[in-house]
């Protein structure tokens, strides 16, 4: 246990051991509902080792654990009480011998999977490599497993979801090929297995301790993006992606012109002698003062600035600005389809609507490097 992050212990602390712990009271509710002991001793080190790099913030990981398991005493709890299932919760019972051991392991893809194991004589949780579903998503997945546990073939299907196909050359379709008028052998073509997953949709909101913080929730796509022009002078771009604005403020400041028109001056004084006929003796003080005076650069036509948002750890921007210095002898425009161009163009944002002064973009893919 000393050996684990300090985040895990705090998460242990919380989530886990503390009587008043949602999966705690699940425990017990279990307990009370069939009768026997539920014993379920996760293996902390080993599942932070297998589970530690899909979740960011590590805060998150033990909540999750505790949410999964949560959702399977519940489950087993309402369906040992349902009377439509007695001889299902007999089985139970006389399987597990009084005690219903919960085994917490890694499954080896990014599913779910609930299984019998008669050689541990307990059921064998596997979390997915990947975030948790939601209580209710979850609840509905046990209640269809878990009935069928003890059912050996139904069993094999739910512990190798991901079975391939059998090859395309086992057997084959014959066919006549119109061209020769000889029988030939027809390939048919075969589903990507990649390309038919459908991602989960959740309904149910998730409890909030599962959740990543903000820095860390808001790398992970979908992206979106607005750009609000706010007349001649002024723009914003609001993203929900910190590294994109850096992006667009490091291009916007490496390229922005100078403003040659700023005329801008620091006048000098040096006091000189009041006594008559002195002034020609300070004449090299003056001299002086303007040789060494180092004049500041010149502002650029255009203030590039960005703006820090006011949820979540460490450096994180959320807003990006683009203002421009107006005089009355001048008025340097902004024009918003540089930064339209680099949006759609260089960042892959795709439009998703737009009106006379905002437009609104999004992105489905992920950055998979970035510098900032």
């Amino acid at each position: 246990m000393s050996k684990l992050p300090l985040k895990i212990q705090v998460g242990v602390r919380d989530s886990w051991d503390n009587n008043d712990a949602p999966v705690q009271k699940a425990i017990c509710t279990l307990k009370e509902a069939v009768g026997v002991r539920v014993t379920v001793n996760p293996e902390w080190s080993l599942l932070h080792s297998e589970l530690g790099s899909f979740y960011p913030d590590k805060a998150t990981l033990v909540p999750s654990i505790a949410a999964a398991v949560e959702a399977c005493c519940t489950t087993l709890g309402a369906l040992a009480d349902d009377e439509a299932n007695s001889e299902w919760a007999d089985a139970l019972l006389e399987r597990t011998e009084s005690n219903i051991r919960i085994f917490v392991e890694v499954s080896t893809n990014r599913d779910l999977s609930i299984v019998w194991s008669a050689q541990q004589r307990g059921i064998i949780l596997a979390l997915p490599k990947s975030a948790v579903p939601s209580q209710s998503n979850m609840q509905s997945f046990f209640a269809g497993h878990l009935l069928k546990i003890f059912d050996e073939r139904a069993a094999r299907e739910t512990s190798s979801p991901g079975a391939e196909p059998s090859a395309v050359d086992d057997w084959a379709d014959v066919a006549v090929d119109n061209r020769t008028g000889n029988a030939g052998v027809v390939e048919l073509p075969q589903r990507d297995p990649a390309s038919t997953h459908v991602s989960p949709v959740f309904d149910v909101i998730p409890d909030v301790e599962t959740v990543s913080r903000p820095d860390e929730l808001l790398l992970k796509p979908p992206y979106h993006l607005i750009l609000y022009n706010g007349g001649k002078t002024f723009i914003e771009v609001q993203c929900s992606h910190s590294p994109t604005l850096q992006f667009l403020s490091d291009y916007l400041i490496k390229w922005s012109r100078t403003n040659h028109n700023n005329t801008t001056r620091v006048s000098l004084r040096t006091p000189l002698p009041n006594p008559p006929g002195a002034y020609i003796s300070a004449m090299p003080r003056v001299f002086d003062a303007i040789n060494n005076y180092a004049c500041p650069p010149q502002p650029p036509c255009a203030e590039v600035k960005l703006h820090q948002s006011a949820f979540g750890l460490g450096v994180v921007y959320d807003r990006l600005t683009v203002n421009s210095e107006t005089t009355r002898y001048m008025v340097q425009t902004v024009s918003p389809t540089i930064l339209l161009a680099l949006i759609e163009g260089v960042l892959g944002y795709k439009s998703v609507s737009q009106d006379g002064s905002s437009w609104t973009f999004r992105r489905d893919v992920e950055f998979k490097s970035s510098r900032y």
